[in-house]
């Protein structure tokens, strides 16, 4: 009897242990490429802080062979600032664990006025000229505009394709030999004696009194004196 009690102890532990064993098969996450590139995608867009950011994650190759992890898998930047390339870390952190990497693109996207159409050097924007568009601005160069209403009037100084982002570096708000406002404590007419844009100090000559003064550049045709 002795025998038989410890016989059918032993088959007792023997099937808790393989039906444990099973649990932990049975438990551990199956991860195919596509699955795998979708956790890193979703990841990665949630720790962007902003909307405006898109992320595209570059799928692994779908002949990959799955993998297996029974914890929850662990992400992280390889370079802990966001650039347009970016390299990300995924680790299943058990005892046979394993690792490996993703590459993912960054969009920062913004509402930027573009032109509608080419447009030549010298040309006098009007707003059927031009659009807002949501772009990428890690893409622009320049210091981009968002209100379409600044650049009515405004001239352009080289020449822009359909489509381009417009910079304030691609445009005059006031150009040489413009008459101009000038706005101290009371408005007078002046003229600009060079090109300017958005925030830039430039001369003009006071049509009144024929002092020449530096201003800045406040919006097209207009410019206020630095006191």
């Amino acid at each position: 009897m002795k025998m038989y009690d410890n016989f059918k102890f032993n088959g007792l532990s023997m099937l808790a242990l393989v039906l444990g064993l099973q649990h932990c098969v049975a438990s551990a996450e199956v991860y195919s490429a596509d699955k795998l590139t979708a956790a890193t995608q979703h990841w990665l867009q949630q720790n962007t802080g902003s909307e405006q950011i898109l992320v595209r994650v570059h799928p692994l190759d779908a002949r990959s062979q799955d993998r297996e992890c029974d914890v929850p898998l662990q992400f992280s930047l390889v370079n802990p600032k966001l650039q347009t390339q970016n390299s990300i870390k995924v680790v299943c952190e058990t005892e046979l664990g394993w690792q490996l990497y993703l590459s993912a693109k960054i969009s920062q996207m913004q509402e930027v006025v573009v032109s509608r159409r080419q447009l030549a050097p010298g040309v006098i924007l009007s707003k059927e000229m031009i659009q807002l568009e949501s772009r990428d601005q890690l893409f622009s160069r320049g210091t981009v505009i968002t209100d379409p209403e600044l650049l009515d009037g405004a001239r352009t100084k080289r020449s822009l394709s359909r489509g381009q982002i417009l910079t304030l570096q691609d445009l005059c708000l006031v150009c040489k030999g413009d008459m101009v406002t000038i706005e101290v404590i009371v408005a007078t007419s002046g003229k600009a004696l060079s090109d300017g844009s958005l925030g830039d100090n430039i001369q003009v000559q006071n049509l009144n009194s024929g002092r020449k003064v530096q201003a800045s550049v406040t919006a097209v045709k207009r410019v206020a004196i630095n006191l």
